[in-house]
């Protein structure tokens, strides 16, 4: 199974030329950064991190065809991918970060991610391509300096319709906090939905992002995790269900924002210790088991099950999410996860 690290948006060309230097030499398969419209522009971000790298792929995580439109996002890809020689990755999603700060109507989103993903993998640098959208109609558009090998395109997706339309034209499905438990039925469905297009499993990215919070002190670990629990498929049921009791789920849901506090304050957590209101200990600490790779450093041997299971449950990827200390958790995890995960 594949390594790859997902870093937060917050980072300048130059600190981010550092760090994806970092990933090439540690063994990491892809630099993801998560796309936010207030951040700067990722494929300008890149172009730094482009001339200082040779292996590991740059990728955007995940940019909607509603926040740009498919015909510029091929260009953009396509420039990202010459200045890196074919190391161009993508995830196309149907809403993300853009729904913060906008009111867009997101009720085709699967067939607009559709639509986008088609574009994207059939524009070439010989063929003038017209395509029949319902959405993005295109006609008599090349990008006749596009380079091989050509960018890959994977979809964002979590949820069946999304998950099935993403077996017709992308390179693989990049999931997000996906439970270990719920990840071979995602499988099985992707699958059978591959088969119906003539398709296999064989050379399909399964990818599936998953926080990581390992320091050399646990209970700073434990703090992160804590203090970022809400973006863990912002708690919704079917990421919890799997490990709560229903009087528990009906918890969690109903105090939301003891979980956005943390995330906002800090500080106030921090001074609170760490413990989250109206919510038991009990849960925050399956919360943090089941949704994270949470560990003090000398403990992340006996932390790793979690990525090897899901390595024996289909996936081939597995993104690493990380948060503060980025290149810390870089160093570590090539010297002590890349090794233990490459002969899965």
């Amino acid at each position: 199974m594949h390594v790859d690290v997902a870093l937060e948006p917050v980072y300048s060309a130059s600190e981010l030329a550092e760090l994806a230097q970092l990933a090439d030499e540690q063994g990491i398969a892809t630099l993801w950064v998560t796309n936010d419209p207030q951040a700067r522009d990722l494929f300008m971000l890149y172009m730094k991190a482009a001339e200082v790298t040779r292996r590991v792929r740059l990728g955007v995580m995940a940019i909607s065809p509603f926040e740009i439109h498919p015909v510029k996002l091929s260009s953009a890809l396509q420039t990202l991918n010459e200045a890196s020689n074919g190391r161009a990755s993508l995830i196309v999603g149907g809403a993300g970060a853009i729904t913060a700060n906008t009111k867009l109507d997101l009720s085709r989103r699967v067939r607009a991610v559709r639509e986008c993903i088609d574009i994207l993998q059939e524009t070439n640098a010989d063929t003038p391509l017209n395509y029949e959208g319902e959405i993005y109609p295109v006609w008599n558009f090349r990008n006749e300096w596009a380079v091989e090998p050509r960018p890959r395109v994977l979809a964002g997706a979590n949820v069946d319709q999304m998950l099935r339309m993403s077996t017709r034209h992308a390179d693989g499905i990049h999931m997000s906090d996906m439970p270990l438990p719920l990840v071979p039925g995602v499988i099985e469905k992707v699958a059978g939905a591959l088969e119906t297009h003539g398709r296999s499993l064989d050379g399909f990215e399964i990818n599936n992002f998953w926080a990581f919070h390992v320091k050399p002190d646990g209970r700073e670990a434990d703090f992160e995790a804590r203090s970022r629990l809400i973006l863990r498929g912002m708690l919704k049921e079917m990421y919890i269900e799997p490990f709560l009791n229903e009087d528990e789920v009906d918890i969690v849901r109903r105090n939301l924002p003891s979980f956005y506090k943390p995330f906002y304050d800090r500080d106030a957590f921090r001074a609170a210790g760490g413990e989250f209101e109206n919510i038991p200990e009990s849960i925050a600490e399956t919360l943090v088991e089941s949704l994270t790779l949470t560990a003090a450093t000398d403990d992340l041997d006996g932390r790793l099950e979690i990525l090897h299971d899901f390595a024996a449950a289909g996936l081939t990827h597995i993104t690493l999410g990380l948060h503060d200390d980025a290149d810390e958790a870089i160093r570590l995890i090539g010297k002590r996860v890349v090794p233990a995960l490459t002969a899965v």
